[in-house]
C-alpha cells in the first residue's frame, strides 16, 4: 500500500513536471510567435511608411508640376491677351495715317485707301505734337544707304533700327492729301537742329519721284529748298542736271541738282569737309558729317 502511494506520487510529480515543461514550451512558442508577429508588423509598418512617403513625394512633385503648368497657362493667357490687344491696335484695325493712332511711338499698319495694300510704318508720337510717319532714320551707320533704284523705291532696313521707308510708299501717302515735312539732324558734337516745310509731296515713279516742297521754318537752316522740284537719283538711275552722276560721285542717293546742299543718304562718317557724307550745308555753313538724321511727314489737318 505504501509502495502504491509512493508510485502514484511519483507519477503525479512526473505528470506535473511534464505539464510544466509543455506549458513552458508553449509559452516560449507563443512568445516567439509574438516576436515574429511584432517583427513582421514592424517590417510592414516601415514598408508602409516608406511607400506612403514615396507616394507623398510623388504627389508633391505632381503638385509642383501642376502649379508650374497652371502658371504657364496663366502666362500664356496673359501673353495671348496682350497679343490680342497688339493685333487689334496694329493689324486688325489699320489706320490711314499716324495721326489716327494712340500716343505710342511704335510700328503700325496703315492703308491709304479702304481697298489698298497694307504696309507697316513707324509713327513718332512724342515730338512736335506727334502724328508723324518716319521716312528715313539714321543714327549709328549700321545700314548701308548706297543702294540702287529698286531698293530706294521699295524701302530697306529695319523700322526698329536704321531704314528708308520707300519712295513709292511716300508717293502713295502724299499723293491725295496735303502733307508737311520735318527733318531732324545732329552732328557728331551733339549740336541739334530741325527743318520744317509746310508742304511736301513726291511724284510718281514715272515722274522720278520729283520732290514738291513748301516753305521752310526751323533751326537747321534751309538746305532742302535747293532740291525742290528735282528728281530722285541713284547710282543706277541718273536723273540729276549734272553731266556726270551725282549719286555715284558722292556715294549716295538724293534729289540731286548740280549736285547738293544736303545729302542725308550719304556716307555715315565724322568728317568736316566731305560732300559724300551726310551733310546739311546750311546748319553750320560747312560740310560736316551728321551723326543723326530723321525725316518725317504728317498729313495736314485744317
Amino acid at each position: 500500500m505504501q509502495e502504491m502511494k509512493v508510485s502514484l506520487k511519483k507519477r503525479v510529480e512526473t505528470s506535473e513536471l511534464n505539464t510544466c515543461t509543455k506549458l513552458e514550451d508553449l509559452k516560449n512558442q507563443f512568445i516567439s510567435k509574438m516576436d515574429c508577429m511584432q517583427l513582421q508588423q514592424n517590417i510592414e509598418k516601415k514598408t508602409y511608411q516608406e511607400t506612403t512617403q514615396t507616394e507623398l513625394n510623388k504627389l508633391r512633385e505632381h503638385k509642383k508640376s501642376l502649379d508650374m503648368l497652371i502658371d504657364s497657362v496663366r502666362n500664356m493667357s496673359s501673353l495671348m491677351e496682350k497679343g490680342k490687344k497688339i493685333l487689334e491696335t496694329q493689324f486688325i484695325h489699320p489706320v490711314r495715317s499716324c495721326r489716327q493712332v494712340t500716343k505710342l511711338s511704335r510700328k503700325y499698319l496703315i492703308h491709304i485707301e479702304e481697298d489698298s495694300k497694307l504696309f507697316e510704318v513707324l509713327c513718332e508720337q512724342n515730338n512736335f505734337s506727334g502724328g508723324w510717319t518716319v521716312i528715313q532714320h539714321r543714327f549709328d551707320g549700321s545700314v548701308d544707304f548706297y543702294r540702287n533704284w529698286t531698293e530706294y523705291r521699295n524701302g530697306f532696313g529695319n523700322l526698329e533700327g536704321e531704314f528708308w521707308l520707300g519712295l513709292e510708299y511716300v508717293h502713295q501717302i502724299t499723293k491725295n492729301r496735303p502733307h508737311e515735312l520735318l527733318v531732324e539732324i545732329k552732328d557728331f558734337h551733339g549740336n541739334y537742329g530741325y527743318a520744317k516745310y509746310d508742304g511736301f509731296k513726291l511724284g510718281s515713279e514715272s515722274e522720278k519721284y520729283e520732290l514738291k516742297l513748301g516753305t521752310y521754318s526751323g533751326t537747321a537752316g534751309d538746305s532742302l529748298s535747293y532740291h525742290k522740284n528735282k528728281k530722285f537719283s541713284t547710282f543706277d538711275r541718273d536723273n540729276d542736271a549734272l553731266a556726270g552722276n551725282c549719286a555715284e560721285s558722292y556715294h549716295g542717293a538724293w534729289w540731286y541738282h548740280l549736285c547738293h546742299y544736303t545729302h542725308l543718304n550719304g556716307r555715315y562718317q565724322s568728317t568736316t569737309n566731305d560732300r559724300s557724307a551726310m551733310v546739311w550745308n546750311r546748319f553750320k555753313n560747312d560740310l560736316r558729317g551728321m551723326s543723326y538724321s530723321r525725316m518725317m511727314m504728317r498729313d495736314i489737318v485744317n
